[in-house]
């Protein structure tokens, strides 16, 4: 018979267990330096990031082609330094995470990590496209008064807006299929109702001048 010693298993486990402790006490230290470490450089990037675009006067060329009012008033730079300083922190919780050797929330973080360059690029890329539309927008209301101007214009921003939204979440992995077909037949009937508003203005307006061309063809081909 095979003898078990009961003061081996006492004397092993408060020192296996003194042990673990202190490797999670060091641990929550290493990790919490990652915390403080990640918000003051992150705050330290945002304040360099904020002087040196206040010292470029990036907002006044912004201002000057009317990027804030795409923008809906919104200023660009402190949304840019907003997604800066968020990635700055993920990346040092990645750290802390790491420390405390949580691997399923450290295999989280990196997936976030890996997909925060994409949402940062469609953020962007929407940007831009708002940008473009209230240019378009302003072209369109700078030309000659015509019919329905100011609705085309929005109409026109809008769609501009909406199709950067639509590829943004489809890069990002959202099904857009069925997005994109309604889309398609908003558009359609949108076309459509401009059409018809143009033509039912035209045919009322010019009522006068459509018939005066139909009798001086008669006239002229002896209709």
């Amino acid at each position: 018979m095979v003898g078990f010693d009961v003061n081996i298993l006492s004397s092993n486990v408060p020192a296996d267990l003194g042990t673990m402790l202190l490797q999670l006490c060091w641990n929550l230290v290493i990790a919490l330096v990652w915390l403080v470490a990640g918000y003051y450089i992150s705050d330290i990037i945002s304040r360099v990031l904020t002087k040196a675009f206040e010292g470029a006067k990036v907002e006044d060329v912004f201002k000057k082609f009317k990027v804030e009012d795409a923008l809906g008033g919104n200023q660009v730079t402190p949304i840019f330094i907003t997604l800066v300083r968020w990635y700055v922190v993920l990346l040092f919780l990645q750290g802390a995470v790491a420390a405390l050797q949580m691997m399923t929330l450290t295999n989280f973080l990196n997936e976030v990590l890996m997909f925060a360059p994409k949402v940062i690029g469609v953020a962007l890329f929407v940007i831009v496209a708002a940008i473009v539309g209230e240019w378009v927008r302003e072209a369109v209301l700078s030309m000659k008064r015509f019919y329905m101007q100011a609705t085309l214009a929005q109409v026109s921003r809008l769609f501009i807006v909406l199709s950067a939204i639509m590829v943004g979440l489809d890069t990002l992995g959202f099904q857009m299929t069925f997005v994109y077909m309604v889309f398609g037949y908003l558009l359609q009937g949108i076309v459509y109702g401009i059409a018809l508003a143009f033509g039912l203005a035209f045919g009322l307006g010019g009522q006068k001048d459509a018939t005066d061309m139909i009798k001086k063809a008669r006239k002229r081909f002896d209709i």
